[in-house]
């Protein structure tokens, strides 16, 4: 359930920007859809892949958790702080939803 709610916004944004650019509206909609559809196909690949090789489990969160946290840090903060506006707005929201997200991660384990 939670892949697919946090699908619908993804290829929502995946989409708009090519409606915008080649003025389609099918060709947008459709790969927006395949984002969805491959991002569900390989979450099941992985669901049976690790259940098989449970061992591995541990490597496979470790990866994509560093992959995360490169992307994060390479490119999505220089981009925030481009404009310089709102650093201080911004800074305070970045570390408001870390301190949230490690107090969930504590409270719920």
């Amino acid at each position: 359930i939670a892949i697919g709610i946090q699908d619908f916004p993804e290829g929502t944004i995946v989409s708009l920007p090519l409606a915008v650019l080649q003025k389609k509206r099918l060709q947008p909609i459709m790969m927006g859809i395949l984002s969805g559809v491959a991002e569900m196909v390989m979450a099941l690949l992985g669901a049976f892949f690790f259940t098989s090789f449970h061992w591995l489990l541990p490597y496979g969160l470790g990866l994509a958790g560093g992959a995360m946290l490169y992307v994060t840090v390479k490119e999505m903060i220089p981009e925030i702080y481009r404009k310089e506006e709102n650093e201080t707005l911004i800074t305070l929201g970045f570390f408001l939803g870390f301190y949230v997200m490690l107090f969930l991660d504590s409270m719920l384990g």
